[in-house]
């Protein structure tokens, strides 16, 4: 079977974000951080030209040509008037043929994103573009207005953008966390952010194909389901953070106790499935897991003891039970082995 292009797509752009991102971080001045901007509006929205319009005392624009090169505009841009209506207002708006305007924040916005294409196209693609613009003003937005803080922006910017860049930094990071309940389309995600494994979106796409795999060969594999103990008494003794800091342990932990070839996923919280191919006794997996977070505690690098319950089942080639029924299973053999650990 071969797998849709689209969740790669997502993916792809996912990891170009991201990247993005990380380049951002690093810009220290305008220029550089408009550079960033105009080269992820060309190659991940695909605009032919652009206009960002921030909110000042005189209303500061940049616009962007087809390569993604920036200059100062003034009101000469032809997306200048319709960029500036949408000052104050936000949101997402289609004024005419084949151009989008999206603002930050969403109410009241500060700062807004114009661009034009000379395709047409259809309601996935327009709502594609969307979501890739509005993350790249945000990120962008974000970035100036650090930089607005240093005092290094030149004129291109207004004191206001501290202002904004709080706003968009919040945007940015309700984005990052990909509610499912916000849109159907940021679903679409295939990585959990906090520890860089697949969430359960990812997990499904990828093992449901290596399940079907594994029938069709007639090949044993497994299915491992793993809970995090004693989170919530990480969170509530040493804080939030030292909490996100035991999942990213038990992934990484869980990871090394896998081969490369098995899919592995954080479903949420202090949840972890992964599937393993060709895994005809799981104990093994299981063996490694045990040794490894011996190690783990004996290094006493952490102010917490990791713990993990863990519960496996062997998937039946000739059977009918579906992966997510084997999911379930090993759900269930996890919770009997937390039973057991606590009495």
């Amino acid at each position: 079977m071969i797998p849709s292009t689209k969740p790669m797509r997502e993916v792809q752009q996912l990891q170009a974000l991201l990247g993005m991102a990380r380049e951002l971080i690093q810009a220290d001045d305008a220029p550089a951080a408009l550079a960033l901007a105009g080269r992820a509006m060309i190659e991940l929205a695909g605009a032919d030209s652009a206009l960002l319009l921030v909110r000042g005392e005189a209303s500061e624009s940049v616009g962007f040509d087809h390569t993604g090169m920036s200059r100062g505009v003034g009101g000469n841009h032809r997306l200048y008037p319709l960029a500036l209506e949408r000052l104050g207002s936000g949101g997402t708006f289609m004024p005419a043929a084949r151009t989008m305007i999206v603002g930050v924040p969403t109410r009241e916005a500060m700062a807004v994103l114009a661009a034009h294409w000379q395709d047409e196209a259809g309601p996935a693609t327009w709502d594609e573009r969307r979501r890739v613009l509005e993350t790249i003003l945000a990120l962008s937005a974000a970035t100036l207005g650090r930089i607005a803080m240093l005092g290094s922006l030149e004129g291109l910017v207004s004191v206001q953008y501290e202002q904004m860049a709080d706003s968009a930094r919040l945007h940015a990071d309700e984005l990052a966390r990909r509610d499912q309940a916000e849109s159907e389309t940021r679903a679409l995600s295939l990585t959990d952010v906090l520890t860089g494994l697949n969430n359960r979106r990812g997990f499904f796409t990828q093992a449901e194909h290596l399940f079907r795999l594994a029938r069709r060969k007639r090949e044993a594999c497994a299915v491992i389901y793993a809970d995090v103990d004693e989170l919530k008494l990480v969170n509530d003794r040493l804080g939030h953070e030292a909490g996100d800091h035991l999942i990213q342990d038990a992934a990484a932990l869980l990871r090394e106790s896998l081969r490369g070839t098995d899919v592995l996923a954080r479903l949420g919280g202090d949840e972890f499935v992964a599937f393993a191919l060709d895994e005809s006794q799981p104990g093994a997996i299981l063996t490694r897991l045990q040794d490894n977070l011996r190690a783990f505690n004996l290094m006493q690098e952490r102010p917490y003891r990791l713990s993990i319950s863990i519960g496996a089942v062997r998937c039946d080639p000739d059977g009918e039970a579906t992966l997510l029924d084997y999911v379930q299973q090993a759900d269930r053999a996890m919770y009997l082995h937390k039973r057991r650990c606590l009495h």
